[in-house]
């Protein structure tokens, strides 16, 4: 790791593994490599917004362009919004988020994706711009894009598994490429004129494919002047 000034980023997570594992390993990537001006400095959080926010309101937090403070993050699938028990689900974080906001005078940005988190991790090796009839369609995206030969999804989500493939896959490149990919998905739902949900200040499609982690991956790799 390069000895540079760090950045740190306040990261709270849905997932116990996938999530944590991932912004871990982009943290690694930007920090070994020589195109960052600092170094990306996080802890991810299995937690709910406002239970991290409590626990670590009282520490500083850096600053980007316009002075603005880098926001608080956290990470969390929509999994199904017709479902009623996904969206209020999927609500109560948006909730939880604003009421940190007035709790503790931070702000916070949620990265979302509909339906999970594996859409994110296979926009870094292919377009993903059609949708699937249920989150567990996702399975054989995985296998067929990661090489692997998975029954489940759990399989994927093994902490093993997934560092095997954050390790092959995951490189600073595929990021930046996840993240064109995504733009791309976005404004192929603003085409197709798709139906927007907005709560809270949080405004989503309704239907999947759809994905807003980028935007917080963006964020950091500017932060941290990657190049």
């Amino acid at each position: 790791m390069n000895k540079k000034e760090s950045r740190q980023f306040n990261i709270s997570v849905e997932g116990a593994v996938c999530e944590k594992l991932y912004f871990e390993h982009l943290a690694l990537l930007i920090n070994n490599s020589s195109r960052n001006i600092y170094n990306m400095q996080v802890k991810p959080k299995r937690m709910s917004p406002f239970e991290y926010a409590k626990r670590n309101a009282y520490k500083p937090v850096e600053k980007r362009g316009r002075n603005k403070a880098v926001p608080y993050i956290h990470i969390q699938d929509i999994e199904d919004y017709y479902d009623e028990f996904q969206r209020n689900k999927f609500y109560s974080v948006i909730s939880e988020m604003r009421n940190a906001e007035n709790k503790f005078g931070i702000t916070y940005e949620l990265g979302y994706t509909n339906y999970t988190f594996e859409l994110w991790m296979l926009l870094h090796v292919t377009n993903m711009n059609n949708s699937v009839r249920d989150r567990f369609a996702y399975l054989a995206h995985i296998n067929r894009y990661f090489n692997k030969h998975y029954t489940s999804l759990d399989e994927f989500k093994n902490a093993d598994e997934f560092q095997e493939i954050l390790s092959e896959y995951i490189t600073l490149d595929s990021v930046i490429d996840a993240v064109k990919r995504a733009e791309s998905l976005v404004r192929k739902n603003k085409d197709e004129q798709k139906v927007k949900e907005e709560y809270k200040g949080i405004v989503f499609y309704r239907d999947n494919p759809d994905v807003s982690v980028h935007e917080i991956v963006k964020m950091i790799l500017e932060v941290c002047g990657v190049k």
